[in-house]
């Protein structure tokens, strides 16, 4: 085959274009995403091709250049990178999800297992299925049925006879054609292929970035790590800094898209209306805020641990971190001084039970940034109008109200290990961290949850049941003396348990000067 395939716009079959990413002749340049594709997406593709549909096309660049880093695997397949020599090399600039999907599910290798391959390979398709789409993930606790057609092997003529072969033996022969037409199907299937000629990188990432600015869901911070491989900064390198200094600290799942907003927040940009490229051209300017991500916040998830924060799943909003790192940035080794960290302290549980940060807008938070920053440099405090906060009757997860709640349960404890164990399984945001305390009550009722892992819960209803709950164990777990005399009576039990949690509730939120609503 021509080595210049990519040089014009070219209709390839789908079994020279994967015999290309085997070769290393086209290879994926690590500015794509990972790969991310779930098993619904992967097997409606599949059946995109069977019914003829068309997937789209790839756009690839075709240049001199062999110093992008590019993925290692592609489909869950290692592979060995560029082909050597003095060729140009093909890299897909938009299309990785698609070609990693066909390359994984069609490759007739050998398959080197890997722990960072969480996807499943091979995939199947079922032969004769009564219910369409017939393609398939392997079962997890069960072997393969045997008119499961394993699709590694649709492009491998010695296995595909060898399988139709002993479809026939066995008297299926109908499955044996639908087999030989399914590999045709894969084996005519046409892919168009946009070629990319020019040695300019920051052209190649402007072309990537206006593809995937269109409704295709590619993150902010993806389109950045694309830009960035223009020169200047490396987002990538820094992004992974910041996750590994914040890991020990329960902080390492923290959202890419927050550490952006972060970014837009120190140089002065709207975070909801600025986009990547002002952010990209504000970075080339000043690269500092980028070299200092990582240190400002390290100091940023200190200060909330210091109120009892201590990960990602127990932040009411992500604009209170975003805030913060923005005042740590203008005043590092501040927040933890006593009167500024009673002060923001004070900011942080007013803004959550008043729910403040619900529908902001990106200018209204500039002004909070900046209205608190005149505040720490000495000007006048920030004035808000007094907003009673809404009684709380029910847990609904998904709402600020519960959430600030849970966080003033964590705190409650008065044994400061017991405290931040409660406040680090609930910063975990694990789905588990919250269960009912009685499985055989609802769990909407706030007097009827509890932070706790399961090992922990088991052996806390145990008690409850066996009327054995220590002190320290009621102090860990909020029960009250008044609850601890109803063990035996669930529903007084639940009642004396919500009513105390509501009393400690009210005086914890007038102590920030705020009331609690009389009515709900």
């Amino acid at each position: 085959m021509e080595r210049k395939m990519f040089d014009t716009p070219v209709l390839p079959r789908l079994e020279t274009i994967l015999a290309e990413v085997k070769s290393g002749d086209l290879i994926v340049p690590e500015f794509q995403r990972p790969f991310v594709w779930d098993d619904d997406r992967r097997l409606t593709l599949l059946d995109s091709i069977v019914k003829g549909m068309p997937i789209g096309s790839l756009l690839v660049w075709r240049t001199n250049r062999r110093d992008l880093h590019t993925y290692k695997k592609v489909g869950g397949v290692r592979l060995g990178g560029a082909r050597k020599g003095d060729e140009k090399v093909n890299y897909l600039i938009d299309g990785h999800q698609r070609i990693s999907t066909l390359f994984g599910a069609l490759y007739s290798g050998d398959r080197e297992p890997t722990s960072d391959d969480n996807v499943r390979w091979p995939l199947y398709y079922e032969l004769g299925a009564d219910n369409r789409p017939a393609f398939r993930v392997p079962p997890r606790r069960r072997s393969v049925p045997s008119n499961w057609l394993p699709l590694n092997i649709l492009l491998d003529g010695d296995k595909l006879f060898d399988f139709t072969q002993q479809l026939r033996q066995g008297g299926k022969r109908e499955l044996a054609k639908e087999a030989e037409r399914l590999a045709n199907v894969f084996r005519d299937y046409i892919i168009p292929i946009v070629p990319l000629i020019t040695e300019e990188l920051d052209v190649v990432t402007d072309a990537f970035v206006r593809i995937n600015s269109q409704g295709k869901g590619m993150s902010e911070a993806h389109m950045l790590r694309a830009l960035t491989h223009a020169g200047g900064v490396d987002t990538d390198r820094y992004f992974a800094d910041v996750r590994a200094r914040l890991e020990p600290l329960g902080w390492g799942g923290l959202d890419a898209q927050i550490l952006v907003n972060v970014l837009k927040a120190q140089l002065d940009l709207d975070v909801y209306a600025a986009g990547v490229r002002g952010l990209h051209a504000k970075l080339l300017e000043d690269p500092a805020p980028l070299k200092k991500l990582a240190s400002v916040l390290v100091e940023t998830v200190e200060f909330l641990a210091a109120i009892g924060v201590r990960g990602p799943g127990a932040l009411p909003y992500t604009y209170q971190l975003v805030t913060l790192a923005t005042l740590v940035a203008r005043f590092p080794g501040k927040l933890l001084k006593p009167k500024i960290h009673k002060r923001l302290r004070n900011w942080f549980w007013v803004t959550t039970y008043t729910e403040y940060f619900s529908g902001s807008t990106g200018s209204r938070i500039r002004d909070e940034i900046d209205g608190l920053a005149g505040e720490l440099d000495g000007g006048s405090p920030l004035k808000r109008e007094p907003v009673p906060v809404k009684p709380l009757t029910e847990i609904r997860m998904s709402t600020v109200r519960a959430r600030a709640f849970l966080l003033f349960m964590a705190g409650l404890p008065e044994h400061e290990s017991a405290c931040q164990s409660r406040q680090e399984w609930l910063g975990t945001g694990d789905t588990r961290a919250v269960p009912s305390l009685l499985s055989s009550t609802t769990g909407v009722d706030p007097g009827n949850r509890v932070i706790a892992n399961p090992a922990e819960l088991r052996t806390l209803r145990k008690a409850i049941q066996e009327n054995e709950v220590s002190p320290t164990m009621a102090d860990e777990f909020a029960i009250p003396l008044g609850a601890l005399r109803n063990l035996q009576d669930e529903d007084k039990f639940l009642l004396e348990r919500r009513k105390w949690l509501r009393e400690k509730e009210r005086l914890f939120i007038e102590g920030f000067g705020l009331s609690v609503s009389d009515s709900e």
